[in-house]
């Protein structure tokens, strides 16, 4: 006969001690001795075979934390599935009773009523609104046609007023002219074709020369790409605006408008994706048509303000014309994101005008505000409200209702929305909530733990 194997029985063994492991799990004891033992929804009694939970009406469970077949909870209690109380609950409100169709109350406990739907009431973090910070990359022609019937005084005047003004402290503002010196070793001295010339062309037919040689000014981007004042907020960035501007002078024999954007864009986009918690827009601001340069047209800058404005995060531009027949720089403000450009007619008060565009640009800051964020995560956006507080009676509030997307503002109650439903990025009222909250002064609070009200 043979022996059997030694390790059989440790299997044996094993397979025995694996069958104790996996038997029924035995409920935790309950303890009447111990608070709340049977939850809010059940009485601890003593059965004589030792304790347990004796469930309220619909629940169940060891500890009556289910609700039974047949019942659902809502509001935070169980009720029969499709009956009053719980079509009422789904509602916030208490179930009055059947009368050919349901009736419903007031507000459940721990729920209030606003413009006739009830909410669950929740302690919410109060933050207060952080208004997103504004930087303006300012792009300005110094051609010498700038010169002609007071233009560029005028418009100096404008900038040193705006950046002395107290009430743009905050504001992010970096400086760059155009055009630029030539550098490098810039047009060759001869050309036979438009090729030979690269950025100075065209080649000029007879002379056989480059149109670039002509001129003294950099048709290159790159020389456009670095900020001869790099954004800083005011009023730090004061003395530094005011000295570029003294230096400067309007002396460029041509408009390189296509490099000179192309290097803005360059220079405002990076320090956008740098500073994505702000808003960057790059301010154009010119007297003529583009000369010069062998890339250098209005639908080509039209392009890269295209390119700025779908980017990520966005670069709109905002476009100022000083003179009276720029509509064409209407191609460049539109594609930018902003509609037409400002124009300025040089037949008024100049500086008034330009500061007065200044001033509505920086306005796109106004009543758009940062999402709090926790210090580890992210914020979930599904949990955020946003209330308004008068000042002269802080004790109470009024919570906006998000309308979803900017065409949901009604145009009386206002209300709030994301910049972008699917990532949001800032918190957006509705213009007659905007209005409501210039005029009467009021506080914005951004709430942080309860869902969002919606309209």
């Amino acid at each position: 006969m043979r022996r059997a194997n030694p390790y059989f029985y440790f299997l044996l063994l094993g397979l025995g001690l694996s069958a104790l492991a996996c038997g029924p799990v035995t409920p935790e004891a309950i303890d009447c001795s111990k608070a709340n033992a049977c939850g809010d929804h059940g009485s601890c009694v003593d059965n004589g075979a030792g304790d347990e939970c004796v469930c309220d009406t619909g629940w169940t469970g060891n500890r009556c934390d289910q609700c039974v077949d047949g019942f659902e909870i809502q509001g935070g209690d169980c009720v029969p599935a499709n009956s009053c109380a719980s079509q009422c609950a789904a509602q916030g409100r208490t179930c009055i009773g059947v009368e050919g169709d349901i009736v419903c109350g007031g507000c459940l406990d721990g729920w209030y009523e606003q413009d006739g739907r009830c909410y669950q009431a929740c302690a919410a973090e109060s933050n207060p609104g952080e208004i997103v910070p504004v930087d303006l990359y300012i792009m300005l022609d110094q051609s010498a046609s700038m010169s002609d019937d007071g233009k560029w005084n005028a418009v100096v005047a404008a900038l040193q007023s705006f950046v002395n003004a107290s009430d743009t402290s905050g504001i992010g503002v970096g400086l760059q002219f155009f055009p630029l010196p030539m550098t490098g070793s810039g047009p060759p001295t001869s050309c036979s074709s438009d090729t030979d010339c690269g950025l100075y062309g065209p080649c000029v037919p007879v002379l056989n020369q480059c149109n670039g040689a002509f001129s003294s000014d950099s048709c290159d981007p790159a020389d456009y790409e670095d900020a001869d004042v790099p954004i800083q907020t005011l009023p730090g960035v004061q003395s530094a605006i005011l000295s570029a501007l003294n230096n400067a002078g309007p002396n460029g024999d041509s408009t390189p408008t296509q490099p000179a954007f192309d290097g803005a864009v360059t220079y405002a986009t990076a320090w956008a994706q740098a500073h994505p918690d702000h808003l960057t827009f790059i301010v154009f601001a010119t007297d003529g048509e583009p000369t010069n340069c062998t890339y250098n047209s209005i639908a080509d800058t039209a392009d890269l303000a295209t390119g700025a404005a779908d980017g990520d995060p966005s670069v709109k531009t905002f476009v100022i014309g000083v003179g009276e027949t720029l509509d064409s720089l209407n191609t460049i403000a539109a594609a930018g994101g902003t509609s037409q450009a400002y124009l300025v007619d040089t037949g008024g008060n100049v500086t008034q005008q330009f500061i007065d565009v200044l001033n509505e640009v920086r306005a796109n800051g106004l009543c758009k505000y940062q999402i709090p964020q926790p210090e580890q995560g992210t914020a979930d956006t599904t949990k955020i409200n946003v209330s308004l507080v008068d000042p002269a009676a802080p004790t109470t509030a009024t919570t906006l209702f998000n309308v979803g997307t900017e065409s949901g503002c009604d145009p009386v109650n206002g209300g709030w929305y994301y910049d972008d439903p699917v990532t949001p990025q800032l918190i957006l009222l509705c213009p007659a909530t905007c209005t409501q909250v210039q005029l009467d002064n009021l506080e914005v609070n951004i709430l942080v733990g309860c869902q969002t009200v919606v309209r």
